[in-house]
């Protein structure tokens, strides 16, 4: 018979088991508080003050196209349309670090700029039903989308009734701006304040130096019954479109203008495929920071004071950049040959008139208040 393999070394110079007996007991005991000694020793382990949890950027990981862009649990999720770098999305930063630092991280935002959220490309009407709904807590969006819902609105998109930056300021920082964004309150939203678009432009694809070079063009407006109402009061075929559009309509050849300001005309692009700019300066646009009215009424109300707070003063800071911006791209697009065509005041005063049954359909739907409030604060 052949013999067995001989057995590893390492077996003769292991101990031998201890036999049953009273010391078994005690040394399973020992092993046993000695396994839960090192547990409460480590450091992962150990209980203490939980710090609130912070945004940790994933952009380096491998996304679903569900993942939100920040994680942080405890936070209200803020949408914006614009992208990641406007001064909108900037403010809604400012606003996010503002909160967090009154609140001790309490009251946090989660930034979802571009209109990306949940997978979804959301429009501002989109964006705004997110947030009646509840699916999302706060949002920065243009006036014009809220007339939908609320019809003090309209008001704003009536052209030629802003003349001046600082007749702006009186209005939306004011009494007249307050009660249009109180009456949101009915349609289960805040409205928390407002930060500046500015005054309007058309940018085209083809020269638009008149009145007369705007008929029977396509033109791109805002989702609003005001809008659409001037394009065609100019002679032009209104298309109503969400903001994000107006690139491939341009490039496909859909419109000939778009409805615009210099900040957003540069933020989306558009000179790739508009190379010409009418500066009318026909409206002054705002947009709302908008609250879900729920999410809103769950604040304490010291926390209510400090998004008040925090709100006024990035309202401050965005207008001035929003300002230098204009002016900025503006200069950019003469370097970069974009011919501007700004009216005189004698062509003004022809687009206005043209503009002026705007007036009176408005005044006979919601009277005179608002429009003698707003032109008041323009003597």
């Amino acid at each position: 018979m052949s013999s067995s393999p001989a057995e590893p070394d390492w077996l003769d110079e292991a101990l031998p088991l201890p036999k049953a007996g009273l010391i078994w007991p005690w040394i399973l005991a020992g092993s046993v508080l000695f396994l839960f000694g090192l547990y409460l020793l480590l450091p992962g382990f150990q209980e203490g003050p939980r710090t609130k949890p912070t945004p940790t950027l994933v952009a380096d990981q491998p996304q679903d196209p569900k993942t939100p862009i920040l994680v942080d649990e405890h936070a209200l999720n803020f949408l914006v349309v614009d992208s990641a770098t406007s001064s909108f999305a900037q403010a809604a930063e400012e606003l996010n670090r503002d909160m967090r630092s009154l609140t001790d991280g309490r009251v946090a935002f989660n930034i979802h700029p571009s209109g990306q959220y949940q997978g979804q490309k959301l429009d501002e009407m989109g964006i705004v039903q997110k947030v009646r709904k509840g699916e999302a807590q706060i949002a920065i969006v243009t006036c014009s989308p809220l007339a939908n819902f609320a019809p003090a609105f309209e008001v704003l998109d009536l052209p030629f009734l802003f003349q001046s930056y600082e007749q702006a300021d009186r209005v939306m920082e004011g009494p007249v701006g307050d009660k249009i964004l109180g009456t949101l309150s009915d349609y289960g939203l805040v409205g928390l304040g407002t930060l500046e678009v500015g005054f309007r432009i058309f940018s085209s694809s083809t020269p638009l130096p008149t009145l007369e070079d705007f008929r029977d063009k396509k033109v791109r407006v805002m989702q609003s019954s005001v809008a659409i109402g001037m394009a065609r009061a100019l002679g032009c075929e209104a298309v109503p479109s969400p903001v994000d559009k107006i690139y491939q309509m341009g490039k496909e050849g859909y419109i000939d203008a778009a409805d615009r300001t210099y900040p957003t005309f540069w933020d989306f692009k558009l000179y790739e495929v508009q190379r010409y700019i009418t500066e009318s300066r026909h409206s002054y646009t705002s947009k709302a920071i908008i609250m879900n009215k729920a999410a809103y009424e769950k604040l304490s109300e010291a926390e209510r004071k400090a998004l008040k707070l925090a709100v006024k003063q990035v309202q401050l800071e965005q207008r001035k950049q929003q300002r230098l911006d204009d002016q900025r791209v503006k200069q950019e697009c003469r370097k970069q040959g974009i011919q501007i065509y700004e009216l005189g005041p004698a062509e003004t005063a022809r687009f206005a008139a043209a503009c002026r049954p705007l007036y009176d359909e408005y005044l006979k739907l919601r009277g005179p208040e608002y429009i003698e409030a707003i032109r008041a604060a323009g003597k």
